[in-house]
């Protein structure tokens, strides 16, 4: 972290800064330290001006929260998730005014250039010349748990009935088989059913 603040001459970074230029991806830095803010301060950096906050990171915190509870959160719940959200509902009514217009926001934004497309069926999809990226971004991610409604669509389970439950995007046709990083080749699943699929394809 403090490698890509001085890359960049900055006294904080941001996760899309960190995302952009660090070794280990911002997602691992949060598993290690529950906070974003907490992680720059044991590196001994200043806590970012929420008002350099790209819309993109803060729309990746709204996604955060609403798998984590399984559901549209409230404005009243985007503070009380055990540490899903690393932003303040003030820093969301100051940028957009109210929750609801935030919440408007990022919907129109996960959905711009959205194609909506049923499930693909589990079958080796035809191969291209160009394939895409095994990895699934955070956009495509809340698309999909969106479509979705959060519940697994295997045995039905859902973070929004069990808090215990985790949520993981699944390729319907592995990867590694031909299977493409679409919406339609991708389906929610559970971690006991993801793991479990693994016993019979290869899942990312």
């Amino acid at each position: 972290m403090r490698r890509v603040a001085t890359k960049l001459a900055q006294q904080s970074i941001t996760k899309v800064d960190y995302d952009a230029h660090g070794s280990f991806g911002a997602t691992t830095i949060l598993r290690r330290f529950g906070q974003w803010n907490r992680a720059l301060q044991s590196a001994g950096l200043d806590a970012p001006n929420r008002q350099h906050i790209p819309d993109a990171e803060l729309f990746e915190n709204v996604a955060n929260v609403w798998t984590r509870i399984g559901r549209q959160p409230f404005g009243r719940e985007i503070e009380k998730t055990n540490g899903a959200s690393i932003f303040s509902l003030g820093t969301y009514e100051k940028r957009f005014g109210t929750w609801n217009n935030a919440l408007i926001a990022f919907e129109q934004f996960i959905n711009s250039g959205k194609v909506t497309a049923a499930p693909a069926k589990e079958s080796r999809l035809p191969q291209t010349g160009k394939r895409t990226p095994k990895k699934i971004n955070w956009r495509l991610r809340a698309q999909l748990l969106i479509r979705d409604n959060c519940i697994c669509q295997m045995c039905g389970a859902s973070p929004a009935k069990d808090p215990a439950v985790t949520l993981h995007a699944d390729h319907i046709v592995p990867w590694t088989k031909g299977g493409e990083t679409t919406l339609e080749n991708l389906r929610t699943l559970c971690a006991t059913c993801n793991i479990g699929k693994s016993d019979m394809h290869d899942s990312p």
